[in-house]
């Protein structure tokens, strides 16, 4: 009989513990397709223009970081 309410007293355990993780918010992640209209550096058609095009580049990934950097700050603050 003790072995009956405390098989049923796990089972009832884990329902409440299952059903809390599932109501957990998950963290929301960005959209990547959001993403990619954010300015970026068009790529160069003609070969000349790829040393301009890697200053814009290296430029652009400098900005994205830092702003990454400050988007985990405020989430985790």
């Amino acid at each position: 009989m003790r072995l009956i309410i405390l098989l049923i007293a796990l089972m009832i355990v884990g329902l409440l513990v299952t059903n809390n993780i599932s109501k957990k918010a998950q963290p929301t992640s960005e959209n990547p397709t959001k993403l990619t209209g954010s300015g970026a550096p068009k790529i160069p058609v003609n070969p000349q223009d790829l040393q301009q095009f890697e200053k814009d580049m290296n430029a652009f990934i400098e900005n994205e970081a830092s702003e990454q950097s400050k988007k985990i700050d405020r989430a985790t603050q």
